[in-house]
């Protein structure tokens, strides 16, 4: 039998072991080159995540900082309609540094939710259809301190004061600041100063006139006060304001109202009141309702609105 060679391990050559250190070397360089393809990729993809992530968040930045913005919009709608309601009455700086504030009662100590001395806002009336003249209570500069709102008409009764120690002529001006569907077009404005009642109203166009001249407006007397009246309770004014609305003609005198126009279409009246004393007040009644024997009282101003502000500031002082 033939025997098998033995393995006879034979040293390598210094250039077999030449050629196996290249082999290698370029096997390890292929490989950190895959590694470094591999890492390379890794990173442009971490890159794109990364990228990806940021305009994730400045795009959601973006959307929460709209989403605030219209949240803060509406929430200013809400309290410019609600918070600060039909009617603002506001001191000048020029008046509270001579003396001049104002309040809800006669002392000068209260002046209603949110309200100072130098202003304060009457309650809204909410859901309001056209009244007449007539039907209004004769008693509305006696009923109540601040609001005292009817089912459909706004009221509110306020004090004006010097406090300071001089003698003052202040101005008076109230203005319509905003209306909706053209609101302002059929509503009248009563003010009584110290009992003494006048009422406003804008000046027709002329829409239901043959010849398209403005209207004129409707004649209108002082009430007369009942003899037995007796002030109401707050309660009785408010459960009053939820009954449905009085259709009956109200006892008048002989004395006429003559209604005045607007003196623009922005200011209702704009009148000085001269000689007030120190520790003296003067006493303000306004009542406002939309007039359903207006020829502008139409369809078209449902579900509209009257803003008013009231400014006082000294005499021949800017506002």
């Amino acid at each position: 039998m033939s025997k098998k060679p033995k393995n006879i391990e034979e040293p390598f050559s210094p250039e077999q072991l030449e050629r196996l250190e290249t082999k290698g070397d370029k096997d390890v360089q292929l490989q950190r080159q895959k590694e470094g393809i591999f890492q390379r990729n890794r990173a442009k993809r971490d890159a794109k995540d990364l990228a990806s992530q940021v305009r994730w968040k400045r795009r959601a930045g973006i959307a929460l900082v709209t989403i605030l913005l219209v949240l803060f919009l509406i929430w200013i709608m809400t309290w410019l309609l609600t918070t600060i309601g039909d009617l603002v009455i506001s001191v000048d700086s020029g008046a509270a540094k001579k003396g001049i504030s104002v309040s809800q009662d006669a002392d000068g100590t209260q002046f209603g939710e949110n309200g100072g001395p130098f202003k304060m806002s009457a309650n809204m009336v909410n859901e309001v259809t056209n009244i007449t003249y007539d039907w209004l209570p004769a008693t509305l500069d006696l009923e109540a301190d601040g609001s005292h709102n009817g089912r459909n008409y706004l009221a509110y009764s306020f004090y004006l004061h010097n406090n300071g120690k001089e003698t003052v002529n202040y101005v008076s001006t109230l203005k319509s600041v905003k209306a909706a569907k053209d609101a302002d077009e059929a509503c009248r404005i009563m003010v009584y100063k110290n009992g003494e009642p006048e009422v406003f109203a804008k000046e027709n166009r002329g829409l239901t006139s043959s010849d398209g001249k403005p209207e004129p407006f409707e004649k209108i007397f002082k009430k007369a006060i009942p003899a037995n009246y007796k002030q109401p309770t707050a309660e009785e004014i408010e459960a009053a304001a939820k009954q449905p609305q009085n259709k009956e003609a109200v006892e008048t005198t002989d004395e006429e109202i003559v209604i005045q126009p607007f003196v623009d279409p922005t200011i209702v009246f704009s009148t000085t009141s001269d000689g007030l004393e120190p520790g003296k007040t003067d006493k303000y009644t306004i009542v406002m309702w939309i007039e359903g024997e207006d020829p502008e009282c139409l369809d078209v101003i449902r579900e509209g609105y009257v803003k008013l502000m009231w400014f006082f500031n000294i005499e021949d002082e800017e506002l």
